[in-house]
């Protein structure tokens, strides 16, 4: 029981933090997420900070994942997720591309999304 009133109060840590814009279309925020698994019995707290600029329909974001409690033991920058996307009434198209740690680029992503 004891171990059931931590996961739920680990599971009510895990935050987004909304962003605030700074003019322009310019807007930082953050989400945590910290979680533990029983199983394991490991903890994990992950802080991904985003930067994302948009208006007109289009907007551009990039965002990184720092694995916080480990963050002692060096390679705690893993790399950048890329995202850009342009919108207009329910219709969505969107390119998304991650580089590593040293700017190397993998595969990209393109799609399109469609709302009703």
């Amino acid at each position: 029981m004891k171990k059931l009133l931590l996961a739920s109060a680990v599971a009510v840590a895990g935050t987004s933090v909304s962003a605030m814009d700074l003019g322009y279309g310019l807007s930082v925020g953050a989400e945590t997420d910290m979680s533990y698994t029983t199983g394991t019995e490991t903890w994990e707290l992950d802080l991904t900070p985003k930067v994302s600029m948009g208006a007109y329909g289009v907007s551009f974001s990039t965002e990184t994942t720092i694995d916080v409690l480990d963050i002692n033991n060096g390679d705690i920058f893993t790399g950048l997720d890329w995202k850009a996307e342009y919108a207009w009434k329910g219709l969505a198209t969107y390119t998304e591309v991650s580089s590593d740690a040293d700017f190397k680029f993998g595969d990209i992503t393109m799609g399109a999304k469609f709302s009703f």
